[in-house]
């Protein structure tokens, strides 16, 4: 079933009055068309054709794919705006690092290539996308992302090739102009020398899982993590209580080793049962954290991946069909606004009531979708009323 739109519907009020500035008359036109787009369409109809064929009084989509494409306006500028209404030099909360991959089946599409996923346990045809996210409380923001591109293909692209070690290190250090947060939170992908050096030069704690073959120094001797748990004893381990909430790990050991290209580090082995034969690492530069802290800390990571799981549902985020990574960068900016909108309603009146009680970004396009189709039924009855007289 199609979700039907139109420009006398308006969802966001004043709320994108701000980024007004970025476009000319035409372009914002299509912005809002985009954005409303994002919002309100069914799941595989966020694509430029799909959401100018659902906006009722919309132009031809060779328009809208013109302001996707052939853009002349800012996304800089737009983001930089994002930020700006929901951030104010933040202190404390969590920063997040990752990546996320989206499949793709066209093949001529600009930095699209091969990587493994670990979900389908195979490699996928994809663009992986490297992003910062921030949550401090009830504030969730996803702060500033590149993707990351093979380097064969960014020789015939033209592009310069960065690691995604150092696509992390440079929207770490464009995050940090932004907020001071209390920890930043990384996977053990991302658990390198470069990044942890950084980190801890710029004062912050960090927390990371680690791979079971990182080596740790024991009696003079490096061995690697899956060895020293194996020869620790259950009585080693201590319960975690039930009261703090933690579901899935109910066995606990910390200690403070020093890691190989790591240094001293405070580290954390966790098990799901007793008499598990798996074993999860969490490491932290602070050795002054509390086991169970670490953990909180860590949990927060999940963060990330609910966000990235959110708008690959909801917000059309893999559903771009266009062949310029340009314009892959524009779509996405334009969906972690419509995230940003949607997940911090509090900065607009209008949408904080028509979503009252709404947690889940599922929830809230549901809830939306309901609002707009009344109005339109509204709309529709009136029409018919005033065609009757």
């Amino acid at each position: 079933m199609h979700m039907f739109f139109t420009k006398d519907i308006d969802i966001f009020g004043k709320s994108l009055e701000n980024y007004h500035c970025c476009f000319s008359k035409p372009q914002w036109n299509h912005f809002n068309t985009y954005m409303h787009g994002l919002l309100l369409g069914e799941r595989g109809e966020k694509n430029i054709q799909d959401i100018a064929g659902n906006m009722l009084d919309g132009r031809h989509q060779s328009s809208l794919n013109r302001f996707l494409t052939r853009h002349k306006w800012d996304v800089r500028r737009l983001n930089a705006i994002r930020l700006q209404q929901v951030l104010s030099h933040q202190d404390g909360g969590v920063l997040v690092v990752d990546d996320t991959i989206i499949e793709k089946s066209g093949e001529h599409m600009d930095g699209v290539g091969f990587l493994f996923d670990h979900c389908k346990g195979k490699s996928i045809r994809c663009h992986d996308i490297v992003s910062t996210f921030y949550q401090h409380g009830d504030l969730q923001v996803p702060l500033y992302f590149t993707p990351y591109v093979k380097e064969e293909l960014a020789i015939q692209l033209d592009i310069w090739f960065k690691t995604k070690i150092q696509l992390a290190l440079d929207l770490l250090r464009i995050s940090l102009m932004q907020l001071s947060p209390e920890v930043v939170v990384f996977d053990a992908w991302y658990m390198s020398k470069e990044l942890v050096d950084f980190v801890s030069s710029r004062g912050l704690i960090w927390v990371s899982s680690a791979k079971s073959n990182r080596l740790i120094q024991v009696d003079d001797t490096w061995i690697s993590l899956i060895t020293y748990a194996k020869s620790l004893s259950k009585q080693s381990f201590k319960h975690i209580n039930k009261m703090i909430g933690e579901q899935r790990f109910k066995w606990l050991f910390e200690t403070t080793m020093v890691m190989k290209n790591i240094g001293l580090v405070k580290l954390i082995i966790l098990r799901e049962r007793k008499n598990s034969k798996t074993y999860t690492f969490l490491v932290s530069n602070n050795t002054d954290l509390e086991g169970l802290k670490v953990l909180e800390y860590y949990k927060k990571r999940w963060s990330i991946e609910v966000f990235h799981r959110d708008c690959k549902q909801h917000l059309g985020m893999g559903e771009y069909q266009v062949r310029g990574l340009d314009a892959v960068v524009i779509h996405l900016h334009l969906v972690f606004l419509a995230y940003t909108l949607l997940k911090n309603a509090w900065c607009n009146p209008f949408l904080q009531h028509v979503l009252e009680g709404m947690k889940a970004i599922g929830s809230r396009c549901q809830r939306l979708k309901r609002w707009v189709f009344h109005q339109l039924m509204k709309i529709s009855k009136k029409l018919y009323f005033l065609k009757s007289i």
